[in-house]
């Protein structure tokens, strides 16, 4: 399951910066398999295959761990979504393709997405603050469909209550267990976003097709 997560990789790394991704990545791992509070860094250590000593070079403790790894799961996202919406495709599509990445990285890794959805609201304020500036980076891909409402007055933090509906539904979603059905909601969860940017008629056609085409 690592290799799920190492999915951007553009040089070997020094000894001692891959040893340091190791356990971040293994702090992904256990935080979203045991719950943060049920985690202990013996556990992360034997998941990356180093002593709690090697942990502790790197980390003051549980909590600087699994900041760091949360910062570093978000980039990864961010630099997948930014991979699949090319500038040449229209914004409906560009929407598309951030959140079907998205629902699908998660589906794929129920682990990885309990940390970043789930589990970082364990953790205290310093990682509640994190995933709150993940959900305005996020957001600001929704940015540019202001300019499709027309002559509407849209509210100026839209993007970011359009990123946290979706993360409250797959917050949801996560805690019931349901990773694994979490594409089923594409179609849905493309409404909730388009609509108040393209009106209900458009965003009820995008869902639509979206839902056709997952049906073949």
């Amino acid at each position: 399951m690592l290799s799920l997560l190492r999915s951007i990789q553009l040089w070997p790394w020094p000894p001692s910066v891959a040893r340091r991704e190791a356990i971040l990545e293994a702090m992904i791992l256990v935080a979203g398999r045991s719950g943060y509070r049920a985690a202990s860094v013996e556990e992360v250590a034997a998941e990356a295959s180093v002593s709690t000593a090697v942990f502790q070079r790197y980390f003051e403790g549980k909590a600087d761990c699994f900041l760091a790894a949360y910062d570093m799961l978000i980039e990864r996202l961010l630099v997948e979504v930014r991979a699949g919406c090319d500038e040449g495709r229209q914004w409906q599509e560009r929407v598309e393709r951030g959140l079907t990445t998205i629902v699908e990285r998660f589906a794929a890794n129920a682990e990885l997405a309990r940390t970043a959805v789930v589990e970082v609201s364990a953790v205290g304020a310093e990682a509640r603050q994190r995933h709150w500036d993940a959900l305005v980076r996020f957001g600001e891909y929704l940015d540019e469909g202001r300019a499709l409402a027309g002559e509407g007055e849209l509210p100026d933090n839209l993007s970011l209550m359009s990123a946290g509906a979706v993360s409250g539904v797959i917050f949801e979603e996560l805690l019931a267990g349901r990773a694994e059905q979490l594409p089923s909601l594409l179609p849905d969860l493309l409404f909730a976003v388009l609509v108040p940017y393209v009106g209900p008629r458009v965003a009820a056609g995008e869902m639509r097709r979206v839902a056709e085409a997952a049906a073949y």
